[in-house]
């Protein structure tokens, strides 16, 4: 049996506010704080119109320890209102410090985006929802990682190792919608990604990405094995980004029934956005989302099929 599930949400952003400033700025060491608030109000068709807030907070810093060479640190917290649905009102983002060279690239430890979120980040342009097509594929941030990235002429090249995690979680859409992540009851023993990229002079950018995960716990065990192609093309005042992503499950049920997802379960998504500036201050955007799981057991299902439209107005650059 095929079903497909068709989402409609009209939401109305009132207003997301971001303000950055310098605290310290000296002898080769410098510390920036900033922040953001959202607030949305959402009609998702069979339940009353909720109010829904959030913010967020962060720091970075960077001390020079060598001529071309920084260390570097980067905290950075999600904060939901009381209607956002979550169980964690404040959350971690990004948690890590690491080295940044001029020439040869960041090294990284700790919690933020793994090596693969390159390679689907083409098409991460909403403010709000969005990345339906990558539910259970791409994890989002991910904690205790060693990630490295550099870019030589052109060429775009990310690495990262995760180790053990207890607590280990699965996005079931966008990455910022903290009632979308599903804990799945599994340890991940460990984890790895590659991706390479290229951008061209004419603007257009090119990114292939896996990623592998290695789950444990309980009756479980097996693998998950990440794939995803992207391109981003930008125009003047237009841009185009589209994905394909894939992921594959093979163990005993391994996601221990959670998600639904047992033994040769295969999931392929496709997104395509557009984005177009039509004023200085007036933007435009829109997109399609599709995904489909390939079971063992029973016939494919649909999960995913999105459209998402969009405008935004500036009032300043601080104000939107």
């Amino acid at each position: 049996m095929k079903k497909t599930i068709i989402a409609l949400t009209v939401t109305g952003l009132l207003a997301t506010t971001a303000q950055a400033a310098n605290v310290y700025d000296a002898e080769g060491t410098t510390a920036d704080i900033y922040g953001r608030v959202q607030l949305d109000i959402e009609d998702p068709g069979a339940d009353d119109v909720t109010g829904v807030g959030s913010a967020r907070f962060g720091f970075k810093a960077s001390s020079e320890v060598a001529p071309g060479l920084k260390a570097i640190t980067h905290g950075e917290w999600q904060l939901d209102a009381e209607n956002s649905n979550t169980d964690d009102a404040i959350s971690a983002r990004h948690v890590y410090l690491g080295v940044d060279h001029e020439t040869a690239g960041r090294f990284l430890f700790g919690q933020t985006d793994t090596a693969f979120h390159q390679a689907v980040a083409a098409t991460d342009i909403f403010h709000s929802y969005g990345y339906a097509a990558f539910g259970g594929i791409e994890d989002g941030r991910q904690e205790g990682q060693f990630v490295y990235d550099a870019t030589f002429a052109g060429v775009y090249v990310g690495a990262s190792y995760q180790f053990s995690n207890k607590d280990f979680e699965v996005s079931m859409g966008n990455p910022d919608a903290r009632g979308n992540i599903v804990d799945t009851g599994l340890k991940l023993d460990s984890a790895y990604a590659l991706t390479l990229g290229h951008k061209f002079a004419f603007g257009l950018d090119v990114y292939a990405g896996y990623h592998d995960e290695n789950l444990s716990g309980g009756n479980a065990d097996g693998t998950k094995s990440n794939m995803a192609l992207s391109a981003g093309y930008s125009l003047g005042d237009l841009y185009l980004g589209a994905a394909v992503v894939q992921a594959e499950y093979s163990g005993d049920n391994l996601l221990n029934g959670i998600v639904h997802l047992v033994d040769d379960t295969k999931l392929l998504g496709y997104d395509l956005v557009a984005s177009y500036n039509v004023l200085t201050n007036v933007s435009v955007y829109g997109g399609y989302a599709t995904k489909e799981a390939e079971y063992s057991y029973q016939s494919n299902m649909d999960q995913a099929d999105e459209f998402t439209l969009g405008a935004a107005y500036k009032l300043n650059s601080n104000a939107k």
